[in-house]
């Protein structure tokens, strides 16, 4: 198989990313302001209860799929038979989440003022395991998700202006969200033939996959639980206000990570699939290229979002949802300690198939993240949500950082560390100074992104920033002057 360029698949998966930045700040806007602070949180209440039964259909399915398909996809008969039986697998947990889905909505009072809207978002749970994108991880074809994704939001973003009018069009935009989700799915599935034909067979070898898939499902279900028990809890404790303003910063969480997780979840496959060849020294090698590249740009984020907090949330909502800026400043310092997560996590430890690890380390989280939102939500209502999710998001930090060192040597990644720093104090003086001179809200911010990617980058080459040239595309030329300045 022809090998993709690592570099392309990581800018390919941050265009996704980015386009996923784009769309919802053209669509939030508009939907927070139509639909309202209570709507928006009686959606984003409903959306977090389906999670937990999207995650029940999918099992550790995804995970699982990329990481041993990775290891033989240059045997096709080996992958045909193997994605035969992971898509069966997944068909029949499917069938169980949404039955129990079914009983757990009549079963709860609270459920009953949600029963249309969870019924509408639960389309999803059956479409999920048609979707099979783990078959596009695999062969690493990231310009096909990309052409994808554009073209199901174009869809989405043309259906919500065109239907979505009154503050009484919540189950309309809950079924456009559900059209997007479809359709793509849909779309992945008859594009699958490409690679393989993929069929549901009835002997599909659960017993060989389970105990994998359960401790990788596990992991998940913890992570899921301490991402959306703030949601779910907040809902219960509190009021669909108070989940609609806590909505708006976590929508810009949600963003920002999805983005930045883009930059390494395409580099999993292909660390499996060296770790397969036992090459263990270029395995450190591109691990250190990933993580330099992921600090690179996951710490002036951070920088920017605690600086623009207030813009921001104007930007994408409205002033009803102002007082969302406090639990946004928590949720942009968990950010690092998430991406920290996800590299040593699942970038390290579960190619290793050390996934027992991650899924201590995600217990541990969970259960601090549900405790301390039990005690503190009745009190710091939203804040506390946010605050909560900082100490799991370290707790799980700290813990696969410890375990992943003790599998991947890195080296001198404390000197690109400080030339980071140097950068994000390039980006608190761009902002100080715009912030002075200019009054207009929206071109304040405009100019305070513009201009502080802008000297970070200048700041970052001429440090010697390896990652961040590559990244700039302008690697080759700080060489060239680095060799002539010799």
């Amino acid at each position: 198989m022809e090998q993709k360029s690592l570099k392309l698949n990581m800018i390919l998966n941050a265009v996704k990313g980015l386009l996923g930045i784009l769309f919802p700040l053209i669509t939030f806007p508009y939907i927070s302001k139509v639909l309202g602070v209570e709507n928006i949180g009686k959606y984003i209440f409903a959306y977090s209860i389906i999670n937990y039964f999207v995650l029940i259909a999918g099992l550790g399915i995804a995970t699982y799929a990329v990481r041993e398909g990775a290891y033989i996809r240059g045997d096709l008969q080996k992958l045909q038979r193997f994605s035969d039986e992971i898509f069966s697998l997944n068909i029949v947990s499917t069938v169980f989440s949404y039955l129990l889905l079914i009983v757990v909505v009549y079963i709860t009072p609270k459920m009953q003022e949600y029963k249309i809207l969870l019924f509408i978002l639960s389309l999803q749970i059956m479409f999920k395991a048609l979707g099979v994108e783990w078959i596009y991880s695999i062969y690493e074809d990231y310009t096909y998700i990309t052409i994808r994704s554009v073209l199901f939001q174009i869809i989405s973003l043309i259906l919500m202006f065109s239907f979505v009018k009154t503050d009484g069009d919540i189950n309309k935009y809950a079924i456009i969200t559900v059209i997007s989700a479809v359709g793509s799915n849909i779309l992945n599935y008859v594009h699958s033939k490409r690679y393989l034909t993929i069929r549901l067979i009835k002997n599909f070898g659960w017993k060989i996959h389970a105990k994998p898939i359960m401790v990788l499902f596990a992991t998940t279900l913890m992570v899921t639980v301490y991402v959306s028990s703030d949601i779910t809890i907040l809902g219960f404790l509190c009021n669909d206000e108070i989940v609609g303003v806590y909505s708006v910063s976590t929508k810009i969480y949600t963003i920002v990570k999805t983005i930045l997780s883009s930059v390494i979840v395409v580099s999993i496959p292909r660390i499996s699939a060296l770790l397969s060849n036992g090459n263990r020294e270029v395995v450190n090698a591109v691990a250190q290229d990933i993580y330099e590249t992921l600090l690179s740009i996951s710490l002036p984020a951070v920088t920017g979002i605690i600086l623009l907090r207030k813009q921001i949330v104007l930007l994408i909502s409205a002033q009803e949802y102002i007082r969302a800026t406090s639990s946004l400043l928590l949720l942009s310092l968990a950010l690092f300690f998430c991406m920290g997560v996800y590299f040593w996590g699942q970038c390290i430890l579960v190619p290793l198939k050390k996934e027992k690890i991650v899924f201590k380390a995600t217990v541990l989280s969970a259960l601090a993240n549900i405790i301390l939102n039990l005690i503190l939500i009745p009190i710091w209502q939203e804040n506390a949500a946010a605050f909560s999710t900082i100490v799991a998001e370290a707790i799980s930090y700290y813990y696969c950082l410890y375990w992943g060192k003790q599998e991947i040597c890195m080296q001198n990644t404390e000197k690109t560390i400080i030339k980071i720093i140097i950068g994000c104090i390039g980006i608190v003086l761009v902002v100080s100074v715009f912030h002075n001179l200019i009054g207009n809200k929206i071109v304040y911010l405009i100019a305070s992104i513009a201009g502080s990617i802008f000297i970070y980058v200048i700041i970052e080459i001429l440090l010697k920033n390896h990652a961040v040239s590559t990244i700039a595309g302008i690697r080759h030329i700080s060489e060239r002057f680095t060799k002539k300045n010799n």
